[in-house]
């Protein structure tokens, strides 16, 4: 029984910084042991929020886990730091945090997301991967760009922003996902900071 608990541990401590890369620990943890009662069906964040969900799949979209629903943007601070999440997080290496945007990839690569972290891992960036699929990462931009344009375009029908704030935005959201289908895992990650003045 020792042995069996302490392989668990070992298991667990290899799967939850992956897990936690892609925004799942409660998931991971809870999938590694049976008898865990600490995963809840909602992902709190680190701001004591919870996370209980948004488009495409459930969870908040966003850099990483917490991030900001798409579908609840009601102002422009929001859709400032909407974007910013989309240049995901450099701390998680060449996954950037990839769990707010897992759908989009799943429907655009078409592959497994244990076979994207083995791509990944090996020291491909969602650029390779998409190429090495035959797809270009255009593509897979324009998909996520798509994803997130909701936000901009609520903004947008409630008069918020102007048709023009509109178009610079979803130009800042295709300048951030460009970044991060192409992040080369050693550029600084840039900060938006809003449309200019």
């Amino acid at each position: 029984m020792k042995l069996r608990t302490t392989l668990a541990a070992v298991l667990l401590a290899a799967v939850v910084p992956v897990a936690a890369a892609c925004g799942t620990t409660a998931e991971a943890a809870s999938a590694t042991s049976g008898t865990s009662t600490s995963a809840s069906a909602d992902s709190s964040t680190t701001d004591g929020t919870t996370d209980t969900g948004g488009p495409g799949g459930g969870m908040a979209q966003g850099g990483g886990p917490g991030g900001i629903d798409v579908s609840s943007v009601t102002t422009e601070d929001q859709l400032v730091e909407l974007v910013q999440e989309a240049y995901g997080d450099a701390g998680l290496g060449l996954h950037r945090g990839h769990q707010p945007i897992e759908d989009v990839l799943d429907e655009v690569l078409t592959i497994s997301h244990d076979e994207l972290h083995v791509r990944m891992d090996a020291g491909q960036n969602l650029a390779a991967v998409a190429e090495d699929l035959g797809i270009d990462p255009q593509t897979l931009i324009d998909a996520l760009v798509a994803e997130y344009s909701p936000a901009i375009d609520t903004l947008l029908a409630d008069g918020t922003i102007t048709q023009d704030e509109a178009d610079q935005y979803r130009a800042a959201l295709e300048e951030a996902f460009s970044f991060r289908v192409n992040w080369d895992g050693e550029e600084a990650t840039p900060t938006f900071s809003g449309l200019d003045a």
